[in-house]
């Protein structure tokens, strides 16, 4: 197991109820592990910017639970189901116990996050390519809000009902057109997220969202800049 665990950036010992996963940004190609039959690019820069969250954050003495991917995805795909061909080269032993490891690594630093604060949010960290300029910067997915615990009951499409999801919106959608998620529209492509976020269906005490970031966004430097300092911005609020 320590081998694998150098695939991975984590932190296990966080003081706020916040875990960040980022699997697709991984940049490794391990030639003892054979590619997937399908040939994907990386969710590029996503890895760079979750570090860069991850620092800023640690600067505001907050310490959040995280486990980042450094493995590319032509080999590894950790957001799909482990009996997929598109998770990984069924043949491929080592591929198999990388994938366990992180989602049984995730499961338990959400555990950890509820045992020490009753509570977990759950930021699952992507990116897609704009199919053209008008559309939405940020796309979130929640399986249809049911990853989403409702704070006061009294309206179940409204978002500022949404831990997590309502400091997120309301920061971001000050400098970046988003797609929340909560409804059907042109824009949202992922509303159930994927193989992740599908851990915490329904889970009690667990936000879990999907969040995709434009092409845009990962490429302009200073929409980067924007964008982590707006998401830090999210994040304090939603744990005040």
């Amino acid at each position: 197991m320590g081998s694998i665990q150098n695939y991975f950036e984590l932190e296990d010992d966080g003081n706020v109820p916040v875990l960040l996963s980022c699997p697709h940004g991984g940049f490794k190609k391990p030639i003892q592990i054979p590619d997937r039959n399908i040939t994907t690019f990386p969710d590029r820069n996503t890895l760079f910017l979750a570090r860069q969250i991850i620092y800023l954050l640690k600067t505001k003495n907050i310490k959040i639970f995280y486990i980042l991917n450094k493995i590319h995805r032509n080999k590894i795909d950790l957001n799909r189901p482990p009996g997929s061909g598109d998770a990984f080269n069924q043949d491929a032993k080592e591929a198999r116990e990388i994938h366990y490891y992180f989602h049984e690594k995730l499961k338990k630093l959400a555990k950890e996050c509820i045992l020490h604060y009753g509570r977990c949010l759950l930021i699952d960290f992507h990116g897609f390519t704009k199919p053209h300029e008008d559309y939405c910067d940020i796309i979130f997915g929640n399986i249809f809000s049911n990853t989403l615990d409702i704070k006061n009951g009294t309206n179940y499409n409204d978002y500022r009902d949404y831990w997590g999801l309502s400091q997120l919106v309301s920061i971001l959608s000050k400098n970046f057109t988003l797609d929340d998620g909560l409804g059907v529209s042109d824009d949202n492509l992922a509303y159930s997220g994927g193989y992740i976020t599908h851990q915490f269906y329904r889970k009690e005490r667990i936000n879990a969202l999907q969040i995709e970031l434009g092409n845009n966004i990962r490429f302009d430097l200073k929409l980067s800049n924007q964008f982590v300092d707006d998401f830090t911005s999210a994040i304090i609020k939603s744990i005040e």
